[in-house]
């Protein structure tokens, strides 16, 4: 590779486009050398400035300048300013690189710019200035990085900073430099620039891959911690939903069977309901049928009749009284006229007839009234009253069975049940041997006795089962013992009342013994007064006593036939009574039929209802225990075995454990999820990022071997070469550069670590934070040191001088002619033992004699060989050994020209 061609627009002096076209290969080996010359000022030292940009130089020092814009063409007073500079090199690659060191081992692949260098014939390296500071770097007309410049360059082996561009002053100033500042000169002149670049390279990323190992296990200490809380938060969680399973299931099979068992229940009340209330209606309409039948009766009322017989038969009676006592005053005035004829015993028959009609009269009345006392109604009413309290009477014994059976309606309690039966039984049997006696006062005390024994019983059965029964038995119990003493009340009336009627009906046969026997007695003494003669002057008397029992007799017949029409009434009134009689003891039958099945309806109902009430509290509760009554309907119990007991007590033992667990928050998971997930990919991080760290010790350690033993083979090359040149320049003397080796610089660097822990310390990181950063932190110093110090380990060059006949080795004490001796004699020995494409030195043989410039010119002739010279001079030594000649101009415009002459024309 060598430089074929320089193209210059608007850099500095060079306003116009110039192209420097340089000699090439000579005979097929030899490069040849080019020469710029030209008066001063004319802007000659601005072609090796244009190389130097265009290989990426960044210092405006080393470019004469302040700021970018003044390598633009800035104008003069015949031509304005430019808004731009370009400079392109045209690198002949056409054999491909034969010093190309890139090893297999090193890289694992081949890269873009290796094709580059082996693949095309020609590289165009171009860069590119606006003034408004836009810059860019073109590799054959594609934009690139300056880094991939600085890359290509070191792989073709130029030295951009050192030796391929070598300016005026810099001879010198190589020897003035510190032995440190050297070190960078000698990685581009032993050809290891482009190892030490992906070294740097390497360490740059192997310190980020540490800052970020550092993050990420920073990260990962924090997170830790967080993570195991969440990990047990998670684990409970775990359990709690498991027992949320068990616990649902319990409570499904729980709810299940209790639910069976009440919608069993209640549908089997709603059936019975249904039958009962099918009787019910029947018994309805038989009692309806009745009614109106009896109503049918009742309405044809004799009342209306007898009312209007009452008044008459009174007014026949008064008539009747009247005429007795008219009867009585001519009976006593006819006793007067007897008695005072000496008729005594005529008087005393009449007196007699009166007394037996009037006592016959008494006893017709007595009669009379003994008919119209009829217990009847009285008795009818009690037995009613008496037909109620029995069926009150079944429904408070029915509904005492019920309340007790519930108290034990656990299957467990079957036992217990039966001894309650036979209790309820003994106490109802006493109750009916109660029934029996007839002392009020007696049966008060056995019902008393009967009572406290009940009582005393059923209380330690309830006290076993559910104390809350206790009440509503009791309550039950005392209505039956009321019921009892009322029924016992209407019994011994109804009693007296039946005595009452058998006491009537014997007075009445007495009474009508006495009609019998009066009316006999009447009819004796009205025979006797018959037979008797009347005297004349009572004929008158006897006629009006005679009138008047007649109008007695008429008005007595009257009666009769009133009496007659009374008493059929009554005794119409009477069979009306008792088909009526009949009639409500069939409805009352019925009644009480139908009252019995109303209780059993509104028992069935009541029932359906605490069904239903159960029903709805256990629906409450299984909503409390967010359960959906769906789910219990179609739960399918695992087995056919429940027991109550056991079942809750294992929902009670699954509800405790969920409250020893504790509420944990739902987002608790979520939270655990996507902390998993970023400690997941930390920890995934920290093992790429040590793969990568690995990966690149391992380039490193590679890198720095090859380095080190490429640099100890070229650095003892050059020594030997440097020798040799400097004893051509100086005709004799000794010359050699040694190694300052880097001594206890890690040790130094070391100690600095306890002081930065204890900062850290104070900066509020825990210890094992303070761990890992400490240790990250010592890497990355390794790192720095590594960095600071190349791969052989130099601290520094020093070089040594020893011109013939002297006895001076530093080079500080040589004059400055031989110090330019000596730096072009080191200069050589480099291109000799690693020779770059081409070599650009302006004015470095300006303060040698003529002599000197001879050896010089000799030298580079002989290592044109190896490399392309291009020389800016004022030296004929130099001129007369180049191949082509430029000269550069200025004229007024500012603006740097030039003047081509190919010298190996003019030698042919």
């Amino acid at each position: 590779m060598y430089l074929e061609k320089l193209e210059i627009q608007g850099f500095k002096s060079f306003a116009n486009k110039n192209k420097l076209i340089f000699s090439g290969l000579i005979d097929g080996q030899k490069r040849g050398l080019t020469a710029i010359v030209g008066p001063n000022g004319s802007g000659k030292s601005n072609v090796a400035d244009a190389v130097r940009w265009a290989l990426g130089e960044q210092s405006l020092k080393t470019l004469r300048g302040k700021k970018s814009e003044d390598v633009i063409f800035s104008g003069s007073d015949l031509k304005n300013q430019l808004g731009m500079a370009e400079v392109s090199l045209y690198l002949n690659n056409s054999e491909a690189s034969k010093n190309n060191q890139t090893s297999p081992e090193i890289i694992e692949k081949e890269s873009d710019l290796d094709k580059i260098i082996i693949n095309c014939p020609e590289i165009i390296i171009t860069r590119r200035i606006f003034r408004s500071d836009e810059s860019e770097y073109l590799l054959n007309h594609n934009r690139v990085r300056l880094t991939d410049i600085q890359m290509l360059l070191a792989k073709a082996n130029f030295g951009q900073k050192t030796y391929s561009v070598i300016g005026q002053g810099m001879v010198e100033n190589f020897l003035n430099t510190s032995t440190t500042e050297r070190k960078d000169f000698f990685d581009e002149a032993t050809g290891v620039k482009q190892f030490q670049i992906k070294r740097d390279a390497a360490l740059n990323k192997l310190e980020s891959s540490y800052e970020n190992l550092q993050q990420v296990d920073m990260l990962l200490a924090e997170i830790k911690p967080r993570l195991r809380s969440l990990t047990r938060q998670v684990e409970k969680l775990n359990r709690r939903s498991q027992i949320e399973i068990e616990l649902k299931d319990s409570q499904l099979n729980y709810y299940h069977h209790i639910w069976q068992e009440i919608n069993d229940k209640l549908n089997n009340y709603n059936t019975d309901y249904l039958e009962r209330e099918k009787i019910k209606i029947d018994r309805d309409k038989k009692f309806n049928k009745l009614a109106a039948e009896l109503n049918k009766i009742k309405a044809t009322d004799n009342n209306q009749e007898i009312a209007a017989l009452q008044p008459r038969l009174q007014e026949l009676y008064n008539s009747k009284n009247q005429l007795h006592k008219e009867l009585a005053k001519i009976q006593a005035e006819l006793e007067i006229n007897l008695e005072s004829q000496g008729q005594f015993d005529l008087s005393w028959l009449n007196s007699k007839q009166i007394e037996l009609t009037a006592e016959l009269d008494k006893i017709n009345k007595e009669l009379a009234n003994l008919e119209k006392k009829s217990q009847n109604d009285q008795e009818f009413e009690l037995i009613e009253k008496l037909a109620g309290l029995n069926h009150q009477l079944q429904i408070a014994q029915k509904n005492l069975r019920n309340t007790s059976e519930e108290s034990l309606s656990h299957p467990q309690l079957e036992k217990t049940r039966a001894e309650l039966n036979q209790i309820i039984t003994k106490f109802l049997k006493q109750l009916e041997k109660i029934n029996n006696q007839e002392n009020l006062e007696t049966i008060k005390l056995e019902l008393q006795q009967a009572r406290r024994e009940f009582e005393k019983n059923i209380k330690g059965f309830l006290e076993l089962t559910d104390s809350g029964k206790l009440p509503t038995i009791q309550k039950i119990q005392e209505e039956i013992i009321n019921l009892n003493e009322n029924k016992q009340v209407i019994t011994n009336e109804l009693n007296e009342i039946r005595l009452k009627s058998s006491g009537q009906q014997e007075r009445l046969k007495i009474w009508l013994a006495r009609k019998e026997e009066t009316a006999k007695d009447l009819a004796n003494i009205n025979n006797k007064i018959a037979k008797q003669s009347l005297p004349q002057n009572t004929t008158q008397i006897t006629v009006k006593k005679e009138e008047l029992n007649k109008k007695i007799n008429n008005i007595n017949q009257q009666i009769t036939e009133l009496e007659n029409q009374l008493k059929q009434l009554n005794q119409a009134k009477d069979q009306e009574k008792s088909l009526i009689f009949d009639y409500q003891r069939n409805l009352q039958g019925l009644q009480t039929e139908i009252n019995s099945l109303v209780s059993e309806l509104n028992e069935f109902k009541i029932n359906a209802t605490r069904q239903e009430t159960r029903l709805e509290d256990l629906e409450n509760n299984i909503r409390n225990d967010n359960l959906e009554l769906k789910e219990i309907q179609n739960y399918q119990p695992n087995s056919d075995e429940f027991i109550l007991e056991k079942s809750l007590k294992k929902i009670q033992e699954y509800k405790n454990q969920l409250e020893l667990i504790g509420g944990i928050d739902p987002e608790t998971e979520k939270e655990y999820r996507e902390t998993k997930e970023r400690f997941d990919f930390l920890s995934n991080q920290t093992t790429d990022l040590n793969d990568a760290i690995k990966s690149l010790e391992e380039i490193i350690y590679e890198l720095d071997i090859n380095i080190k033993n490429r640099f100890d083979k070229e650095f003892k090359i050059i020594s030997e070469k440097f020798n040799d040149y400097f004893k051509i320049l100086f005709n004799g003397g000794q010359a050699k550069i040694t190694k300052i080796m880097v001594e206890d610089v890690e040790k130094e660097e070391s100690e600095k670590n306890k002081e930065t822990q204890n900062r850290k310390l104070e900066n509020g990181l825990t210890p094992a934070e303070v761990e890992i950063k400490q240790g990250v932190d010592d890497k990355i110093k390794r790192i720095k040191f590594l960095k600071k110090h190349n791969a052989v380990g130099l601290a520094g060059i020093e070089i040594q001088a020893t011109p013939p006949g002297k006895k001076i080795q530093a080079v500080a004490m040589l004059s400055g002619g031989e110090r330019a001796l000596t730096a072009i004699a080191l200069i050589c020995a480099i291109i000799s033992a690693n020779p770059s494409p081409f070599v650009m030195l302006d004015e470095v043989d300006a303060a040698l004699d003529e002599a000197n410039s001879e050896r010089l010119a000799k030298i580079l002739d002989d290592l044109s060989n190896k490399t392309q010279f291009i020389v800016i001079t004022h030296n004929r030594a130099s001129m007369r050994k180049a191949n082509i000649l430029y000269g550069v101009t200025m004229e007024n415009d500012g603006v740097s020209k030039l003047l081509s002459v190919k010298l190996d024309d003019f030698k042919k």
